[in-house]
């Protein structure tokens, strides 16, 4: 994370590549304040092109005073997609400027003296997109978690999470639920409707989200259309090795397969779990559906990620091309840590996405404009496309830390939303006022 972020707000953060942008840097306290008429430098590199040549060194630098506002206000040629360091330079009439110096013979300012502060230039097929944090596996007490609808959602923004899915087994109620008390809730957070499906045994896990219906009710209504419907699938899987049993894989084909028809995405979900002491999928049964391209996007931050991610690695090399999400799997979250604290595993998916309407952010994911961060150690791995895994670092750094802090009170309020009565309107009225907050904050830092 980059300290300076609760010192000082650059906005735009993100400009487009290879054109002037102008930059506000505004300081957020007293203790960073510029002073009238003294005139400031920052330093400005390209950290991607900064070491082409050493002997000529890209470095621009721009002197500015300060305008009316207190704001330092600058124009600059940003140049290719890339991430861009402001070092600010106070000149030493400003670090002389601390009050009572005659007596302390101290300088706090002195602190603010190497502040770098980041911009990231995009270019045109990803300006204009946002980077939207979100959940897409995890449970309540509706199926095998802990907690309620409201908690688990509410729980979840606090986190700065903009989307979630809540996908419980055999049922898709809770995640309807979900929408249905927060549908006018004045916050920018999108409810998908989401399952967990085990078709036609718990042996076969899949996460589905976002469509008109459910895999789980389907089958239980429709069992011998089902059937019928896998047998036919299965009739096409002649390419499979002898070792793989048909009937289980062409069952995993079916689910991905409802799982479009309905309009939804379908995620290969923890493919490495460990259960008495084994993989719960073959590792074989595995590396098929990623070859087959049976579903839309795979989960590389499960109990064994870097197994996981290895294996996307390497299928990503011989020609694959897989998809990629984050998330928990959790059954129990709080305000603090969602990400499933049992084990310290998991993670959360970013996409990159023009609005969090659903169809923007499952056309994303199935385009491949996703990463998936990994929340076990610090500092959290970014893994996905090497282009969005940089710019999600960057959003990482310098933009979801205050975000999160934003949304904190939202989720608050949210998690004490009652799924029987009507919300109270003195907590709609501070939901809205909060939400505003926060949506003001990323619209600044966008631009957009």
């Amino acid at each position: 994370m980059n300290k300076y972020v609760f010192d000082y707000a650059v906005y735009p953060s993100v400009v487009p590549a290879d054109k002037e942008s102008t930059v506000i840097i505004h300081p957020l306290g007293e203790n960073t304040r510029f002073l009238p008429g003294v005139s400031y430098t920052v330093e400005i590199r390209g950290v991607e092109t900064f070491c082409n040549n050493y002997a000529h060194l890209p470095v621009a630098w721009v002197n500015v005073t300060p305008n009316e506002a207190g704001d330092l206000v600058f124009s600059h040629h940003f140049a290719g997609e890339q991430r861009h360091a402001l070092k600010l330079i106070r000149p030493q009439e400003d670090l002389d400027a601390t009050p009572y110096r005659e007596i302390t013979h101290r300088s706090k300012r002195h602190e603010n003296l190497g502040a770098v502060l980041y911009v990231y230039s995009l270019n045109d097929d990803l300006y204009g997109r946002r980077g939207y944090k979100g959940e897409v596996h995890c449970h309540t007490y509706e199926s095998d978690g802990i907690q309620d609808v409201c908690h688990t959602v509410g729980n979840y923004r606090s986190a700065g999470y903009d989307f979630l899915a809540i996908t419980d087994h055999y049922i898709s109620m809770p995640s309807e639920k979900a929408k249905r008390v927060f549908d006018s809730a004045p916050v920018d957070m999108t409810l998908f409707v989401g399952e967990e499906c085990h078709v036609p045994t718990e042996q076969i896990h899949a996460v589905h989200i976002g469509g008109e219906g459910s895999v789980n009710a389907y089958f239980r209504d429709n069992p011998e259309k089902s059937t019928a419907e896998m047998e036919t699938i299965k009739a096409e899987l002649s390419h499979l090795p002898e070792h793989i049993d048909k009937t289980d894989y062409a069952w995993r084909v079916w689910i991905a397969r409802k799982s479009r028809e309905l309009g939804g995405l379908s995620i290969l979900a923890h493919p490495h779990w460990i259960w008495f002491d084994t993989y719960f999928m073959a590792s074989a049964i595995t590396q098929q559906l990623l070859k087959d391209g049976v579903y839309d996007a795979l989960d590389i931050t499960d109990q064994e990620a870097d197994t996981t991610y290895a294996l996307w690695a390497e299928m990503q090399a011989q020609g694959y091309r897989i998809p990629v999400v984050g998330c928990t799997d959790s059954h129990y979250t709080d305000a603090d840590n969602p990400h499933r604290p049992a084990g310290n595993k998991g993670g959360y998916t970013l996409v990159f996405a023009p609005d969090r309407s659903e169809p923007s952010l499952m056309d994303a994911i199935r385009d491949g404009r996703s990463v998936a961060v990994n929340t076990s150690g610090d500092p959290k791995r970014v893994q996905g496309p090497y282009r969005y895994v940089k710019f999600a670092r960057f959003l990482l750094d310098n933009f979801f830390p205050v975000y999160r802090r934003l949304c904190h009170g939202q989720g608050v309020v949210m998690a004490e939303y009652s799924a029987d009565g009507a919300p109270i309107p003195e907590s709609e009225h501070l939901l809205a006022t909060l939400n505003q907050r926060g949506e003001a904050f990323a619209r600044n830092f966008y631009g957009y």
